[in-house]
């Protein structure tokens, strides 16, 4: 009920409606990674019934994909586990948790873009003609020479910029899930080492393939491979991130590198990203020749 009240904030134009709508899978996290997956699918079912009530099917959609989906793929990956033979129990790790949530929202980019591929103009010219009538809404300001630029611009990264910030939303929603079940002492499995993230090899293929096809190819292939590459540096981005966390850890200036990071992120993000995410592939190659004794978040 809390999730569905939360992304109908969004949908009510309530005053901080986005950003109470960026929390909405927190509760279904919460409630799953304490109680099972049972208790993921009743809490995102439930929550998918009040949305519908209050704004009809297709909201109610909106809300399965944008909350719990992710909230139930968390769920089921993080709750996986196995006994070592006269050994700690190792639960899954993050960074396949996070590639699962990567490989959700590429199929869901997938998917959209088959469906609206029968635009005269192909996908781009969907995307465009969304951020156009979404600026007639927002922008009526806006004066109509720079319309076309704006539009034009959008749509070039439009998909991939709310993929990635829904991905980074349901990263966030996560750890901050599990953090808060620590504190109240409801967790089922002990908050893993996110310093020792690692990520598995197809990310990096397909990182290489959609980057190439989007230089290879036009039309709606070329424009989605560019997207789907885009999205795919986040994770990459992470492990960058968790990168210099581990490098920070235990020098009198943690505090001060880390601020420094993430304002550099916060000032100055496309070029802060970058290097981060530079550093997360350097990380992901070096990490391959010794993934098997770095626990790779799999603490018991």
């Amino acid at each position: 009920m809390l999730s569905a009240l939360l992304f109908l904030s969004l949908v009510k134009g309530i005053a901080l409606g986005f950003v109470l709508s960026y929390v909405a899978p927190l509760p279904l996290m919460m409630a799953g990674l304490a109680l099972g997956m049972g208790a993921s699918v009743t809490a995102g079912g439930v929550g998918a019934i009040v949305v519908a009530l209050g704004f009809g099917g297709m909201s109610a959609v909106s809300f399965l994909v944008a909350a719990a989906l992710p909230a139930m793929v968390v769920t089921h990956k993080a709750l996986l586990w196995r006994q070592a033979e006269d050994g700690p129990t190792e639960w899954y790790p993050p960074g396949l948790i996070l590639a699962w949530l990567t490989a959700t929202i590429l199929v869901l980019m997938i998917i959209g873009a088959v469906l609206v591929a029968g635009h005269p103009e192909g996908v781009k010219g969907w995307v465009a003609e969304t951020i156009s009538q979404a600026l007639d809404l927002l922008a009526t300001e806006l004066p109509p020479p720079e319309r076309p630029k704006v539009v034009g611009w959008w749509s070039s990264f439009f998909p991939a910029m709310v993929s990635a910030s829904w991905l980074v939303m349901i990263v966030a929603n996560a750890t901050g899930a599990q953090a808060l079940l620590v504190r109240l002492g409801r967790n089922r499995r002990q908050s893993p080492a996110y310093r020792q993230l690692w990520l598995p090899d197809w990310l990096a293929v397909v990182l290489v393939v959609a980057a190439l096809a989007s230089q290879v190819f036009g039309g709606d292939v070329g424009f989605v491979g560019g997207n789907v590459a885009l999205v795919v540096v986040i994770p990459f981005i992470l492990l960058g991130l968790a990168a210099i966390h581990g490098w920070a850890a235990g020098k009198p200036q943690a505090r001060l590198i880390l601020a420094t990071t993430y304002g550099l992120l916060a000032l100055v993000f496309v070029w802060a990203a970058l290097a981060v995410a530079v550093l997360g592939m350097v990380r992901f190659w070096t990490m391959r020749f010794r993934r098997g004794d770095s626990g790779g978040g799999m603490e018991g």
